[in-house]
């Protein structure tokens, strides 16, 4: 840099660098957008499941949650709210000890005690990636992997 500024050589080359860097970077963000949506996806679906278990406890009575696998709702049974997957995210199916489902609407209960239905929801994306969401019978905690 001369005392008057950048020469127009420096500038050719700082956007060829830019240009390069945007050539590797921009193709990866939809895949890096995708799977942070599934990733807070399976998330939430594991804190439905904890708000349930601890609702079935303090409560003293059966909680359940209910996925509705066309529509991707979810939701705790009694209560008003309910979420909705993000576009491109869906519920591809519901485990409840040896049966699957891939379609319908499956519950998935909590007992007083804080055990629960063995189940598994596998939450998978457009691109191809899943997660799965486990709840332990026993101690009904939900935890997430693939």
């Amino acid at each position: 840099m001369g005392a008057r500024g950048f020469s127009l050589l420096e500038l050719l080359l700082v956007i060829a660098i830019a240009g390069l860097l945007a050539v590797v970077v921009l193709p990866s963000l939809p895949g890096t957008l995708e799977s942070a949506r599934l990733r807070g996806s399976a998330g939430e679906v594991r804190a439905t499941f904890t708000l349930a278990r601890t609702l079935a406890v303090s409560e003293s009575r059966n909680r359940s949650v209910t996925f509705d696998l066309g529509s991707g709702e979810y939701g705790i049974d009694g209560d008003a709210r309910k979420w909705l997957l993000p576009e491109k995210i869906r519920l591809a199916s519901v485990r409840l000890g040896d049966a699957t489902a891939e379609r319908g609407v499956v519950r998935v209960r909590f007992y007083p005690d804080g055990s629960a239905d063995e189940a598994e929801v596998e939450v998978a994306s457009q691109d191809g990636g899943k997660l799965q969401v486990r709840v332990d019978p026993l101690t009904g905690i939900a935890g997430e992997g693939t």
